[in-house]
């Protein structure tokens, strides 16, 4: 909201934050959604694709938009309220926009266009003799388009060239253009990804063009669509799958992908979660910020280059011997440090750690304050990897570890959750799976013994209907994890609800299966299954909720 005496109210200030409070159900209006299908369409009628929920930038996605759109890599969304997560990923589309986060938009806004005043002359060139207005004309058209992901309506282009010509009459040029620029990325048009319903009875309309350059930006590169997209969506280069492989595969050579896949990597494995955590007892001293960056840092490094480099990705996840460690990790692994100051390739310990289920990161923010948790550990590999989610505690049991007793081995103790009727049906599900993990302390280190004991890795993975079997360690596990087919289905399910920004319903089970098939033709090259996706029909298409009866 632009603030001060005497300022006038930008379109983006009157009604902007109306829906605070009423969970932002009214959509920013779209202006090239065709009202009648083209012949590409029209021969897809029959198509059925979920509705898509109204969807607030995610955070990064804030930061990488603006860092794109001005140059400003500052991330003013690290002060904004966490995102709300659904299915595991940041969505926001649930909760209602509350006043504090309304005034935390409004100070990234004054803060980010008053950065920009003195790039003004390469945001906005006005070359000689073009006059000022001229240019602020040239500069609404553009900066607009590009922050609202599709050219403006009337409407808008009027009240942002009203906005500057008044502000430039007492003012002048830069601080209007700077005040234009304070009210766009205030709009919903910026903050929302709307994909409104234009129809209803549960009918399918395909995604506009620039709707699905969208989707595809912030799918892939977690960012804001590129003028090269827009044009793209503008030419009916998006028109039909083939086109949008086309496209898919551009944005995959641009160096912004490995935002997009580390972005995919920091919210299915939870290390977001690093950040905030803490440590008891003999694990606080080491777990220091660079431990913690590290930790973050290599596992990204390590999901991005299995997912872009071909091969069978969930191999690899699972079982390769080779990650990425700086100086700090090195050490925590009892690898020898890379000559250099940054991460380097090595291979990991043998018999020790082989894929990301042994990755630090995954296993600290698995774990509790105090000690390795095979509760937490169990439940991440039933809902992440096999994509069984687990019922949450009954209101009455008792959400605490067993009493320590030096008499009883840990499975003795965990045992105590199997025996109890309320607690059993879930801990089955977890607790089994979560002592092949005890190896790692809690913060991912490796260890033989604890309390005196040797450790006992020994565990059983069960109920998964194709991957049931004892296992001895965590090493062993991931390569059982890796043949079955539930896990590289619960793989590419997870991508679907990335791109998606919600869970699967009935609508996408038909797209769900032919993105698992050319997945799977593929030889499960990552990169087959993100172009899977986007030409999917639950990615291109946008259903309408069904009236209640």
């Amino acid at each position: 909201m632009v603030r001060g005496a005497g300022r006038p109210r930008s379109f983006a200030v009157v009604g902007a934050f109306a829906l605070v409070g009423v969970g932002c159900a009214r959509a920013p209006r779209q202006v090239d959604a065709p009202s009648t299908p083209t012949r590409a369409h029209a021969v897809r009628a029959a198509v059925v694709a979920a509705p898509s929920p109204l969807r607030r930038l995610s955070n990064e996605e804030y930061d990488n938009s603006v860092r794109d759109l001005l140059g400003d890599a500052t991330r003013p969304a690290s002060a904004f309220p966490p995102d709300e997560a659904v299915g595991g990923f940041e969505s926001n589309s649930v909760s209602p926009v509350t006043q504090p986060l309304v005034e935390r938009y409004q100070l990234a806004a004054e803060t980010l266009a008053a950065a920009a005043r003195p790039r003004l002359g390469e945001l906005a060139p006005c070359p000689p003799p073009e006059a000022p207005r001229a240019c602020a004309a040239r500069f609404v058209e553009r900066f607009g388009r590009a922050a609202f992901r599709r050219p403006l309506d009337p409407r808008e282009r009027a009240s942002l060239s009203a906005l500057y010509d008044e502000t430039a009459r007492r003012r002048g040029h830069e601080r209007a253009l700077s005040l234009v620029i304070e009210a766009v990325l205030q709009s919903p048009s910026f903050l929302y990804r709307a994909e409104p319903a234009q129809g209803g009875g549960g009918a399918t309309r395909p995604l506009s063009g620039y709707e699905l350059a969208t989707r595809l930006s912030y799918f892939l590169w977690a960012s804001t669509p590129d003028p090269a997209l827009l044009d793209e969506a503008a030419s009916g280069a998006l028109d039909t799958a083939d086109g949008v492989e086309t496209v898919a595969r551009r944005l995959f050579a641009d160096p912004r992908a490995l935002d997009g896949v580390r972005s995919f990597f920091r919210q299915w494995l939870d290390l977001r979660e690093l950040e905030t955590l803490s440590r008891e007892g003999e694990a606080l001293s080491r777990f220091t910020p660079e431990l913690r960056r590290a930790m973050a840092e290599e596992t990204l490094r390590f999901g991005a280059h299995v997912t872009l480099s071909g091969g069978d990705v969930v191999e690899a996840l699972l079982t390769s011997d080779e990650s990425f460690v700086d100086a700090t990790l090195a050490r925590h692994y009892g690898v020898p440090a890379p000559a250099g100051a940054g991460f380097e390739r090595v291979r990991l310990p043998s018999g020790q750690r082989a894929g990301v289920l042994t990755h630090a990161s995954v296993l600290t923010v698995h774990a509790s304050a105090e000690d390795a948790s095979p509760i937490l550990r169990g439940k991440f590999v039933r809902e992440r990897l096999l994509c069984q989610p687990v019922p949450p505690p009954p209101p009455d049991a008792v959400i605490s570890l067993p009493r320590f007793d030096p008499a009883e081995t840990k499975k003795e103790r965990f045992a105590r959750h199997r025996m109890a009727p309320a607690c059993a049906s879930c801990h089955r599900m977890m607790d089994p799976i979560g002592f092949g993990f005890e190896h790692y302390d809690s913060i991912g280190a490796w260890r033989d013994r604890e309390a005196e004991r040797a450790v006992d890795a020994t565990g059983v993975l069960g109920s998964t209907g194709d991957a049931d079997t004892a296992f001895d360690g965590a090493l062993e596990l991931g390569r059982r994890l890796a043949a079955s087919p539930r896990v590289r289905r619960c793989v590419a399910t997870q991508w679907m609800r990335a791109a998606l920004g919600r869970t699967e319903r009935a609508e996408d089970a038909p797209s769900l299966d032919a993105a698992y098939a050319a997945f799977a033709a593929a030889g499960f090259d990552g990169r087959a299954l993100l172009v899977a996706i986007a030409r999917s029909d639950a990615f291109r298409h946008v259903g309408f909720e069904k009236e209640a009866p």
